[in-house]
């Protein structure tokens, strides 16, 4: 707590004199963290994210003007201790002139100071220090986790790849996928992960042929195995992750669901495009979502006395946006109050929560868009055992499968049986099936039943 109110003190003594109109996360923007366009050291005023190369030419600058820097041979003597040798000088050879001149440079630092912010530093062998002053020395070393705390974007930026060029004219969202998996503990030391199932090939080819996109990301720990897996390898560039991220903010992230939360948000602000989770199947181009910086989708409340627009949240399962995306800084700034009690906390009622206080950072799609129908009640059996429900008749563009809650169905799938049952949803990845998909299962079955 003593840490935090300290932090809060200084990032207000710091903006003290600040026009900006926003001050929510002025605690971050205060010390440059390069989180949003209020603060010094915005990613976008092309420094390194932490505010040190603005501050630093800034500090420059105000050198070269009072006289602590060169300029080509000559050292402009305008303060400090040239200041001191001029005044010395011109008081011995004319009294009156040198008074004078001493009266007027008094004036402009007044001036300056009270007008400019800038103030007159006292030399420290004229002046003893204030009483109570702690030298710098004696300060207490930043934690890992504060240290952490203060990364502008992520632990390791050189694992996201640079930013494409949006395809089409008008795109401010570069036309590329992003997955995130295989980071739970699997206990094994060679790096292999659980088999990769075929509900997750479909769905991500669903969005191959749907999106077309430029690069298919995925990210990993550990690398998925088995046929499905093999099939679509030529189809990604793999990022992996050698080590787990474990905190964000200076909170622990433990579970490999919430770590997978703060990935996708890094892999968006670094290299933007589009977030899928490894269930969400993609049934039209995307093309529409891609001309504004951030879309998200809401995620229905079971609850129903809630209205319409009183979602659960907006669900991270489905994120569109641009590299940099100011409602994104804003999203992961907020795990600073990050609670793995509370499972989505983070992940759905915090972004519906910005949504409401910034409206024009995010575009905010109904439940209908991605994540209908829903999880709750009998709406999964309907899905997958009647054929009631027709997903191209509804012009969604994705529909979440909610894989923890539907998995006795989503593991039983084969190609002849997506074919051969009319439910809604076979009838809706039946397209996806590759052209392959037949004979890699009939091996891939053999081979379990030996």
């Amino acid at each position: 707590m003593v840490h935090k109110i300290s932090i809060e003190k200084m990032s207000q003594d710091r903006h003290a004199a600040s026009a900006s109109n926003s001050k929510v996360f002025g605690l971050l923007n205060g010390h440059g963290f390069g989180l949003f366009p209020t603060g010094r050291g915005n990613l976008a005023s092309g420094g390194n994210g932490n505010g040190s190369r603005y501050d630093l030419e800034e500090d420059d600058a105000l050198a070269y003007r009072f006289g602590s820097k060169r300029a080509g041979k000559s050292r402009v003597l305008t303060g400090g201790a040239g200041l001191s040798r001029n005044i010395r000088s011109l008081v011995t050879r004319s009294p009156s002139r040198g008074s004078l001149l001493v009266a007027i440079i008094i004036g402009i630092a007044f001036l300056l100071g009270r007008y400019t912010g800038l103030s007159v530093q006292t030399h420290p062998s004229i002046y003893p220090p204030p009483p109570f002053l702690i030298p710098p020395s004696q300060f207490d070393p930043l934690t890992p986790e504060q240290r952490l705390a203060l990364s502008p974007i992520s632990t390791n930026r050189s694992l996201y790849p640079t930013p494409l060029t949006p395809s089409n004219a008008g795109h401010v969202v570069p036309n590329v996928i992003h997955y995130v998996y295989g980071l739970k503990d699997t206990g094994r030391t060679d790096g292999k992960g659980d088999e990769f199932p075929y509900y997750a090939y479909l769905a991500i080819r669903s969005a191959l042929v749907n999106i077309k996109p430029d690069k298919a990301y995925f990210h990993y720990h550990n690398i998925p195995t088995g046929v499905w897996w093999d099939e679509l390898l030529p189809e990604l560039t793999l990022i992996r992750h050698e080590t787990v991220l474990s905190h964000i903010m200076g909170k622990e992230l433990k579970h490999f669901a919430h770590k997978s939360d703060v990935i996708r948000l890094e892999a968006l602000l670094v290299s933007g495009g589009i977030y899928l989770d490894i269930d969400t199947f993609v049934t039209r181009p995307f093309e529409p979502l891609m001309y504004h910086p951030t879309t998200l989708g809401m995620e229905a409340s079971p609850d129903s006395r809630r209205t319409e627009f009183e979602p659960e949240g907006l669900c991270n399962g489905v994120i569109i946006a641009q590299n940099g995306s100011e409602f994104l800084k804003r999203w992961r700034t907020m795990y600073e109050t990050f609670d793995e009690h509370n499972w989505a906390g983070h992940s759905v009622v915090m972004p519906w929560q910005l949504a409401r206080r910034y409206p024009d950072e995010v575009q905010v799609l109904s439940t209908r868009a991605f994540f209908w129908p829903l999880w709750s009640g009998n709406e999964i059996e309907k899905v997958h055992e009647l054929d009631e429900y027709d997903f191209a008749a509804s012009g969604q563009f994705g529909y979440h499968a909610w894989e923890s809650l539907a998995m006795k169905y989503l593991g039983d799938l084969s190609p002849d049986k997506i074919r051969t049952v009319n439910s809604s949803f076979n009838k809706m990845v039946r397209p996806y099936i590759g052209s392959n998909d037949d004979a890699i299962f009939r091996k891939w079955k053999g081979g379990k039943t030996r």
